[in-house]
């Protein structure tokens, strides 16, 4: 009998901010899948829970599809959202903590474990290991997940370790056909139309291109990429190897190694590369980022306060969830734009927008959180999606949270 499966957020959610304001940690993409689905897929069962941060667990519990911070089960393993691990998993009967470097990448409970245990403990390292003393540890396989450009950095090889050679087929009529480069690698949904002027190139890496997908005349798609359903590929645009995009994106100009939540615009001319993107993100006609530094050095990003070494030379920008990009904005190497930021100058901006801020040439000031929440409701309405009731009470409540974990780089 295959044990409850719940997933955790620990403390080290506060480096993949402002990207996991809007969402749990699990709900990342991470491939071609969020880090949930990703876990549900390796360990062969679905998620039974998820324990989150208290504030986001309504939202968390209508997205996930699973009960949160609710008690476990007499028989539960709790797994890190952030744990990435590609080997197959065997957990022990007893209760024990599975380690990776020092952290807790699971914990499986006995009934009187399970009992104790609350989901504020794993936010607190130190009410963690109080609760957890005495209980037996083991070192196990894998990593984690602590900054957004890790993902970015190994997006390529993820997109690869995804396909699976009964991935290749076409299930739409294309007829004339588009150039298909190795269509051996190449995944078609169904209801999907591709131009016959489009290629589509598998010869540096698979392309998985989803169910009622629009592309282009004269549009390019190099592998490895993840189209995801609904999204729209628009003409001449040119998406080169390593993207992850969608679902219910608008995507044209040129797009280079970069992950893109669902519902977000990039419909215009311009370059966008190696960026994490969250949801429900604009970006308007001619805005380009920089992907790579004048000194060809490492890229050193803002995070929480402290400019992260990144260790890449190659890194674009950080877009949290609402975010509005004026026309021909300039985004520099490294730039971190909060959840409902907006940026409207015509001077490159600087390294760092917080949330709920609004930058023009005069410099940032924070915008009134209603009027914000005005304009995230008619951009999803204008996608016939409303707002639930949970997600305007996290965005209310964002409005003044994010202070709580943002501040300027020093």
């Amino acid at each position: 009998m295959k044990r409850s499966i719940v997933l955790f957020e620990d403390e080290g959610f506060v480096n993949l901010l402002p990207l996991v304001f809007w969402r749990s940690v699990f709900e990342l993409r991470y491939g071609r899948r969020i880090l949930l689905d990703r876990v549900a897929q390796q360990l062969e069962t679905p998620v039974a829970g998820v324990w989150t941060r208290p504030w986001l667990a309504p939202v968390a519990a209508q997205r996930c599809g699973a009960p949160a911070n609710q008690p476990l089960p007499s028989s539960t393993v709790l797994v890190n959202g952030r744990w990435i691990f590609d080997e197959p998993i065997k957990f022990p009967r007893k209760s024990c903590v599975g380690i990776v470097d020092s952290e807790v990448a699971y914990i499986a409970c006995d009934a009187k474990l399970a009992s104790r245990l609350k989901p504020a403990d794993l936010l607190d390292p130190e009410a963690r290991a109080a609760a957890l003393e005495g209980v037996d540890r083991r070192e196990v396989p894998g990593r984690f997940l602590r900054y957004p450009w890790e993902v970015v950095r190994d997006l390529s090889a993820l997109l690869e370790s995804d396909w699976r050679e009964t991935d290749a087929c076409c299930d739409s009529e294309l007829d004339p056909s588009p150039v298909f480069v190795e269509a051996g690698r190449i995944h078609v949904g169904e209801n999907t139309e591709i131009h016959p002027t489009a290629v589509i190139s598998a010869a540096d890496g698979p392309v998985f291109i989803s169910h009622d997908v629009r592309i282009g005349a004269y549009s390019v798609i190099d592998g490895p990429a993840y189209i995801g359903p609904g999204t729209r590929i628009f003409p001449h645009a040119w998406l080169h190897g390593g993207n992850a995009i969608g679902p219910v994106c608008k995507i044209g100009g040129e797009v280079n190694g970069c992950v893109i939540h669902s519902c977000s615009n990039k419909q215009h001319l311009g370059f966008l590369g190696h960026s994490f993107v969250g949801s429900w993100v604009n970006i308007g006609a001619g805005a380009t980022n920089s992907n790579l530094k004048n000194t060809f050095g490492k890229i050193r990003v803002p995070i929480n306060g402290t400019r992260v070494d990144s260790g890449l030379t190659f890194f674009g920008a950080i877009i949290g969830d609402h975010a509005k990009i004026g026309i021909n904005a300039s985004i520099p190497t490294g730039a971190v734009i909060g959840i409902a930021a907006s940026v409207a100058a015509t001077r490159v901006l600087p390294t760092y927008i917080p949330s709920f801020g609004w930058g023009t040439d005069d410099g940032v000031k924070l915008g009134d959180p209603l009027r914000l929440l005005d304009v995230a409701c008619a951009a999803m309405a204008r996608r016939d999606v409303d707002m639930t009731d949970e997600e305007v009470e996290l965005f209310l409540d964002l409005g003044k949270r994010v202070r709580e974990y943002e501040s300027p780089p020093r």
